[in-house]
């Protein structure tokens, strides 16, 4: 997050948008999509400002163009910005209290205040007071654990409860997806991610550790050298295109036209890693009333082939490219003995 334009973002104004040229802070913006607070601390929404006011970047994978999608159109009041979304947008954030009453530079649709806009170097090593003189005494606060990591990449009061929303994990939950991943679960963040550099601008200092590090002998079951290609999309199969499916939403998820009426595909990777080993449908990985991911008796996860295998596989054949189909119990049985065919 941060203060300004939304024009700083390379982000359009939304047309005839009510307190566009008030606009204080833009939330996001930097992979995926973009919400705007208004001069009075308000998140700008359709049915307050009358236009639509999610800014979706675009997403090949998903086919998703770069453009304004609705965002609560349902709500009729001012929209505040809350502490529990702020708290992971900035740097030294502070909740409003009857004791703190103060709002960020007075805006009183925000709730409490923050040091910095944006995740700055202190929001994770603490207070530089001690390392700005000295920086050659290196007494910054590091975290090796995911501790640091989770504070931000944790849904709600439990990390050991992965939330989901409307059939796709909640996006913010990767520390309780990697705690419920099995043989992953005592990985820190570190293990794999460079904090410093993005996996997506700068993938190659972003990710420290591939798959293959660890895993010497895993072959790519059957998909070696395979290239998925739809329109101007090319997608070379990887470890993480079956370990990490799109089973998390942001911004919004893939349609038929893209993954046909049985595969599943958000716009955030899981970090769950397991697949599921019999067949089940991708409404199986949630509880009933679809707010969390269930986990079995030792506290594993894991994505249902909805997510991974038939989004390729696809059962409509008017997807442009898929691969031939399968169904979603031939394609458990197949994928639970993918590893031990050759190459």
């Amino acid at each position: 997050m941060y203060p300004g334009e939304a024009t700083r973002a390379g982000v359009p104004a939304p047309p005839a948008a009510k307190n566009w040229e008030d606009t204080s802070y833009v939330i996001g913006g930097y992979t995926l999509g973009a919400l705007f607070v208004d001069a009075q601390g308000y998140v700008m929404t359709n049915g307050v400002d009358g236009v639509d006011t999610q800014w979706n970047l675009a997403f090949p994978p998903t086919g998703r163009t770069a453009a304004f999608a609705a965002y609560k159109p349902e709500r009729t009041t001012p929209l505040p910005f809350e502490y529990r979304c702020f708290r992971c947008h900035t740097t030294g954030p502070v909740a409003r209290t009857a004791e703190r009453p103060a709002a960020q530079e007075g805006r009183p649709g925000i709730g409490g205040t923050w040091a910095e806009a944006g995740v700055q170097c202190e929001a994770c090593h603490g207070p530089g007071s001690l390392h700005l003189p000295r920086p050659a005494a290196r007494n910054l606060f590091v975290d090796p654990t995911a501790s640091t990591c989770a504070r931000c990449h944790t849904e709600g009061d439990d990390p050991n409860v992965i939330v989901a929303i409307n059939g796709y994990i909640h996006p913010n939950t990767q520390y309780a997806e990697l705690r419920a991943s099995g043989g992953h679960a005592r990985f820190t963040c570190g293990t794999c991610h460079d904090p410093h550099a993005s996996t997506v601008y700068d993938r190659s200092r972003g990710i420290r550790n591939a798959c293959t590090v660890c895993h010497v002998e895993a072959n790519m079951a059957a998909h070696q050298g395979v290239v998925f290609v739809r329109g101007d999309y090319r997608e070379p199969l990887t470890c993480e295109s079956c370990h990490m499916p799109f089973a998390g939403l942001s911004q919004a998820a893939a349609g038929p036209e893209i993954v046909g009426k049985t595969g599943r595909m958000g716009d955030v990777r899981s970090h769950i890693f397991r697949i599921a080993a019999r067949d089940a449908a991708y409404t199986d990985m949630f509880s009933a009333d679809g707010s969390l991911v269930v986990t079995d008796d030792q506290g594993r996860a894991a994505v249902t082939v909805d997510f991974v295998c038939l989004r390729c596989h696809t059962d409509d054949t008017a997807v442009p490219n898929s691969a031939f189909y399968l169904p979603a119990d031939l394609a458990w049985q197949i994928a639970s003995g993918l590893h031990r065919l050759p190459q």
